[in-house]
């Protein structure tokens, strides 16, 4: 599962993009006493659709440093302990609810 979405590029044309989630972590908290506390984080890749070619954060000489929008770490606040296979699902779930992956399409 991935979705697939243009960005601009270094050089500010448009590319077509494949976006991956990748690192699903989960952090369960039980106190004494206290609620059960569960979430889950997730980072997403970017890869050129066309050249299968990772997309990273880089620097033109002399320029800002540039990173493709998108791709980082994002969280999950999850209501009780669902399966794990669930939780990628929901990653891309909530990644299509982000105005930057508005456009985006499952492939």
């Amino acid at each position: 599962m991935a979705l697939k979405k243009t960005f601009k590029n270094q050089g500010g044309e448009t590319s077509n993009g494949y976006y991956r989630v990748r690192e699903v972590y989960t952090q369960y908290e039980k106190d004494k006493d206290d609620v059960m506390s569960f979430a889950a984080s997730f980072t997403v890749e970017a890869y050129d659709y066309d050249t299968g070619e990772p997309v990273t954060s880089r620097q033109i000489a002399g320029g800002p440093p540039w990173e493709p929008e998108g791709i980082g770490v994002y969280g999950l606040i999850l209501p009780d302990m669902e399966p794990v296979q669930n939780l990628i699902i929901k990653a891309y779930e909530y990644l299509k609810t982000l105005p930057e992956f508005s456009d985006a399409i499952d492939c």
